[in-house]
């Protein structure tokens, strides 16, 4: 398995999309290919990779806020959950982001994911809220910049 940053041109992107589309907007009745995808250009995308196939996900929105990357759009595929894909894939993230100035990481939790990203150092900044139609709490890590 490995992690790239690849971009909307990639033979990856439309698979990662699909993946997404799979894991967290299907099991909600929702479709990510009617929401507006345009500002994803500004974004990076990595995936995780065994072969040709796209296992994991996950979206950076860079600078979100001052020296605060977003992390958005985690997913790994069912067959490989608790393999450390998610893992690997965030701590990719985290390093481009340290790498390109960012000193931090801020992200919208769904609850069944708090866990696993408290255990990568993760807190909870924030009450619980509604996105795309269930409980979410944003959650921060300060990355510091260059060798995490």
């Amino acid at each position: 398995m490995r992690v790239e940053c690849i971009d909307l041109t990639s033979e990856f992107y439309l698979k990662s999309q699909k993946l997404r589309n799979q894991v967290l907007r299907e099991p909600l009745g929702q479709n990510l290919f009617d929401e507006d995808l345009s500002d994803e250009i500004n974004q990076f995308h990595f995936v995780a990779l065994e072969k040709a196939e796209v296992l994991g996900v996950v979206v950076l929105v860079p600078h979100y806020k001052n020296g605060m990357g977003k992390l958005r759009q985690m997913a790994t595929s069912e067959e490989v959950r608790g393999r450390g894909y998610g893992i690997m894939l965030v701590k990719a993230l985290e390093l481009f982001a340290s790498e390109h100035g960012m000193t931090s990481i801020i992200l919208h939790a769904r609850h069944t994911a708090i866990g696993f990203y408290e255990k990568l150092e993760y807190k909870i900044t924030s009450d619980v809220f509604q996105e795309v139609g269930i409980e979410h709490v944003v959650m921060e890590k300060n990355i510091g910049v260059l060798g995490l």
